[in-house]
């Protein structure tokens, strides 16, 4: 039986995953944060079901990573901005089968990311 996966486990197994997708280019240590604090549930569910919800989990925040990439390409900046994470992440996390199973239980339903 694996051990326990702690929370900064997962947060590192999530940024290499936004890492992968992101490519060669960097985010905004701002807008890194935001997206923690404002999915602090999601990542705390993933850390309490790990060995179930890793590999999902992972190719979804590697999609969050392309396409934030993608949207800062597309403007023509070198660096993942705020903008970039919130808008995709609006979309992308909430395929992921981990934001529907917490989606259903009121007490813990995640944040929704606001396009700013």
């Amino acid at each position: 039986m694996p051990g326990k996966t702690n929370l900064e486990t997962v947060k590192l197994q999530l940024a290499m995953a936004f890492g992968q997708g992101a490519g060669s280019m960097l985010a905004e240590a701002a807008a890194i944060e935001r997206l923690l604090a404002d999915n602090g549930v999601l990542i705390k569910f993933a850390e309490k079901n790990w060995e179930e919800v890793k590999v999902p989990f992972a190719h979804y925040v590697r999609l969050l990573g392309q396409q934030a990439a993608m949207r800062a390409a597309a403007a023509g900046r070198p660096e993942i901005a705020g903008p970039d994470i919130r808008r995709s992440a609006a979309t992308i996390l909430r395929e992921c089968p981990c934001y529907h199973r917490i989606a259903t239980r009121p007490s813990i339903r995640p944040r929704r990311a606001t396009p700013r």
